[in-house]
């Protein structure tokens, strides 16, 4: 371990990557896109981790990292983590979504946006993450297709300390990070989630989805993640269906895993979901009313609050050191 101080190259990257343009958002919708200036930060007296990673142990502020997770696909994971992005920047917040799903990345379909570079091109040094995140409608970034990121241990250090940096500085500027997992249980599905500060397991009514979901919170129990899993139960017919299915799941999971399951919310069946969907725009920002609308608001509230709080024990560590870490270990 030693201290590092960036060299004036690194620190002019910085600033510019802490330059950003404001959100464009249409003035039909009634989503308010507060996004805050982002602030250059302090970077001095940081020491070197795992993968060459910078550890900010000792940092002052670390982004929030809330993972959206599921035990299957076709359960809506991808739509909630785009509108729980809108509603978190709503609410005032300095929000990024990293589409970290490495086989069906397509949050930036949901958001009607052709993305001209991905992470994976950052990874491969054509192009800067300043270049590559974009403005999602809703006023949040969006960073597309995090598939690079599995090839973090593979890089040679300068690399690979070159993508780790701008993405440390990312979380430095950053209130909120939010990572759309790939569906299932795979190992990078599972690397990306345990490293968040919060997991959001998704789940439907259907006895297939529940039995999914509990497979992703075995999973992710075993990778030690007994803290801070919460279920949303999505496309459910009322509270009381969404209930029942989370007092089915915490209660299996702590006759066999020893580990409670938090009911974080539900989201109704909507059919102006389906709707917002083919038109490739945010539910939030297409039919901000909507009941599923409101719920995904009240479900942004509800982890708000418990947001001060904390949520895993290891807060202070960011998420990248977390996932650097995890990434080294295989």
């Amino acid at each position: 371990m030693h201290d590092r101080t960036p060299s004036p190259d690194q620190a002019e990257r910085l600033r510019k990557l802490m330059v950003q343009p404001p959100p464009t958002v249409s003035t039909a919708t009634a989503v308010r896109s507060a996004v805050a200036p982002i602030a250059e930060p302090s970077v001095a007296g940081v020491s070197v981790g795992p993968l060459g990673l910078v550890d900010r142990s000792r940092s002052n502020r670390i982004a929030r990292a809330i993972a959206v997770s599921s035990g299957k696909g076709g359960v809506g994971k991808t739509n909630l983590s785009v509108n729980l992005a809108v509603a978190f920047a709503a609410r005032g917040q300095r929000v990024v979504l990293l589409d970290a799903d490495l086989g069906l990345a397509n949050a930036d379909v949901l958001c009607g946006i052709t993305p001209r570079a991905t992470l994976e091109d950052v990874v491969s040094s054509d192009r800067t993450l300043e270049e590559v995140m974009v403005q999602a409608p809703g006023g949040f970034r969006l960073i597309p297709g995090a598939s690079g990121v599995s090839r973090l241990a593979d890089m040679g250090q300068t690399q690979r300390r070159s993508v780790l940096d701008q993405l440390l500085q990312l979380e430095r500027t950053t209130d909120l990070l939010i990572v759309d997992t790939g569906a299932g249980i795979g190992a990078n599905s599972m690397a990306f989630a345990a490293a968040a500060h919060s997991i959001l397991v998704t789940s439907t009514p259907e006895p297939t989805s529940i039995a999914d979901a509990y497979g992703a919170i075995k999973t992710l129990v075993a990778r030690g993640c007994r803290d801070g899993i919460r279920l949303v139960v999505n496309m459910a017919a009322s509270e009381e269906e969404a209930r029942a299915v989370h007092a089915r799941i915490d209660r299996v999971s702590r006759a066999f895993l020893s580990t409670p399951v938090q009911f974080a919310g539900f989201v109704p069946q909507d059919p102006l979901v389906p709707i917002a969907v083919r038109r490739r725009t945010p539910l939030l920002v297409h039919s901000p009313d909507s009941p599923a609308a409101r719920a995904i608001v009240r479900l942004a509230r509800t982890l708000s609050g418990e947001s001060a709080q904390g949520d895993r024990a290891d807060q202070r560590r960011g998420f990248l050191a977390r996932l650097a870490a995890a990434i080294a270990s295989r």
